[in-house]
Protein backbone atom coordinates (compact mmCIF):
# COMPACT_ATOMS: atom_id res chain seq x y z
CA UNK A 1 0.00 0.00 0.00
CA UNK A 2 1.31 3.42 -0.98
CA UNK A 3 1.30 5.97 1.81
CA UNK A 4 -0.27 9.37 1.33
CA UNK A 5 3.17 10.95 1.74
CA UNK A 6 4.58 8.78 -1.07
CA UNK A 7 1.61 9.69 -3.27
CA UNK A 8 2.31 13.38 -2.67
CA UNK A 9 5.99 12.93 -3.52
CA UNK A 10 5.07 10.93 -6.61
CA UNK A 11 2.73 13.71 -7.72
CA UNK A 12 5.54 16.23 -7.26
CA UNK A 13 7.87 14.18 -9.49
CA UNK A 14 5.15 13.68 -12.09
CA UNK A 15 4.43 17.40 -12.24
CA UNK A 16 8.16 18.14 -12.43
CA UNK A 17 8.49 15.65 -15.29
CA UNK A 18 5.71 17.47 -17.14
CA UNK A 19 7.53 20.78 -16.73
CA UNK A 20 10.73 19.22 -18.10
CA UNK A 21 8.79 17.75 -21.01
CA UNK A 22 7.33 21.17 -21.76
CA UNK A 23 10.90 22.45 -21.99
CA UNK A 24 11.70 19.60 -24.45
CA UNK A 25 13.98 17.92 -21.91
CA UNK A 26 12.62 14.41 -22.43
CA UNK A 27 15.52 12.42 -20.95
CA UNK A 28 15.27 14.43 -17.73
CA UNK A 29 11.47 14.17 -17.79
CA UNK A 30 11.80 10.39 -18.07
CA UNK A 31 14.17 10.30 -15.09
CA UNK A 32 11.70 12.37 -13.04
CA UNK A 33 8.72 10.19 -13.94
CA UNK A 34 10.76 7.10 -13.02
CA UNK A 35 11.11 8.63 -9.55
CA UNK A 36 7.34 9.12 -9.43
CA UNK A 37 6.77 5.49 -10.39
CA UNK A 38 9.25 4.29 -7.76
CA UNK A 39 7.00 5.94 -5.18
CA UNK A 40 3.63 5.01 -6.71
CA UNK A 41 3.81 2.29 -9.33
CA UNK A 42 0.02 2.28 -9.72
CA UNK A 43 -0.18 5.83 -11.11
CA UNK A 44 -1.79 5.65 -14.53
CA UNK A 45 -0.81 9.26 -15.16
CA UNK A 46 2.86 8.50 -14.50
CA UNK A 47 2.81 5.40 -16.73
CA UNK A 48 1.18 7.45 -19.48
CA UNK A 49 3.81 10.18 -19.09
CA UNK A 50 6.53 7.53 -19.20
CA UNK A 51 5.14 6.23 -22.48
CA UNK A 52 5.03 9.73 -23.92
CA UNK A 53 8.62 10.56 -22.96
CA UNK A 54 9.91 7.22 -24.24
CA UNK A 55 8.11 7.85 -27.51
CA UNK A 56 9.63 11.31 -27.80
CA UNK A 57 13.05 9.71 -27.26
CA UNK A 58 12.40 7.21 -30.06
CA UNK A 59 12.16 4.24 -27.71
CA UNK A 60 8.91 3.02 -29.23
CA UNK A 61 8.78 -0.57 -27.97
CA UNK A 62 9.27 0.63 -24.40
CA UNK A 63 6.71 3.40 -24.96
CA UNK A 64 4.17 0.86 -26.17
CA UNK A 65 4.76 -1.25 -23.06
CA UNK A 66 4.22 1.82 -20.86
CA UNK A 67 0.94 2.65 -22.61
CA UNK A 68 -0.14 -0.98 -22.23
CA UNK A 69 0.67 -0.81 -18.50
CA UNK A 70 -1.42 2.36 -18.25
CA UNK A 71 -4.33 0.52 -19.84
CA UNK A 72 -3.90 -2.42 -17.45
CA UNK A 73 -4.41 0.08 -14.64
CA UNK A 74 -7.36 1.81 -16.34
CA UNK A 75 -8.63 0.45 -19.64
CA UNK A 76 -10.82 3.54 -20.08
CA UNK A 77 -7.96 6.07 -19.93
CA UNK A 78 -8.42 7.77 -23.31
CA UNK A 79 -4.98 9.44 -23.54
CA UNK A 80 -3.30 6.04 -23.24
CA UNK A 81 -5.33 4.64 -26.14
CA UNK A 82 -4.32 7.65 -28.22
CA UNK A 83 -0.69 7.29 -27.14
CA UNK A 84 -0.77 3.62 -28.08
CA UNK A 85 -2.19 4.55 -31.49
CA UNK A 86 0.59 7.13 -31.93
CA UNK A 87 3.38 4.60 -31.25
CA UNK A 88 1.76 1.80 -33.25
CA UNK A 89 1.46 4.19 -36.20
CA UNK A 90 5.15 5.05 -35.96
CA UNK A 91 5.97 1.34 -35.86
CA UNK A 92 3.98 0.83 -39.08
CA UNK A 93 1.26 -1.23 -37.40
CA UNK A 94 -1.59 0.68 -39.04
CA UNK A 95 -4.48 -1.69 -38.31
CA UNK A 96 -3.59 -1.95 -34.61
CA UNK A 97 -3.11 1.83 -34.48
CA UNK A 98 -6.54 2.38 -36.02
CA UNK A 99 -8.11 -0.03 -33.53
CA UNK A 100 -6.50 1.87 -30.64
CA UNK A 101 -7.56 5.28 -31.94
CA UNK A 102 -11.10 4.00 -32.52
CA UNK A 103 -11.17 2.83 -28.89
CA UNK A 104 -10.04 6.30 -27.76
CA UNK A 105 -12.85 7.86 -29.77
CA UNK A 106 -15.41 5.39 -28.42
CA UNK A 107 -14.47 6.52 -24.92
CA UNK A 108 -14.32 10.23 -25.78
CA UNK A 109 -15.81 11.06 -29.20
CA UNK A 110 -14.53 14.64 -29.09
CA UNK A 111 -10.92 13.78 -28.13
CA UNK A 112 -9.13 16.17 -30.47
CA UNK A 113 -5.72 14.43 -30.66
CA UNK A 114 -7.37 11.10 -31.47
CA UNK A 115 -9.53 12.70 -34.18
CA UNK A 116 -6.40 14.16 -35.82
CA UNK A 117 -4.50 10.88 -35.44
CA UNK A 118 -7.37 8.91 -37.02
CA UNK A 119 -7.30 11.15 -40.12
CA UNK A 120 -3.53 10.79 -40.45
CA UNK A 121 -3.68 7.01 -40.04
CA UNK A 122 -6.49 6.65 -42.58
CA UNK A 123 -4.43 8.68 -45.07
CA UNK A 124 -1.54 6.18 -44.89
Amino acid sequence: MVSEEDKKRAKFWLEYSQQLSGAIRYAEALAAVERALALDEASKEAWYARGTYLGMLGRYTEALAAFDRTLELDEQYTPAWDGKAWVLGILGRKEEALAAVHRALELEPGYFDAMKRKKRLEAL
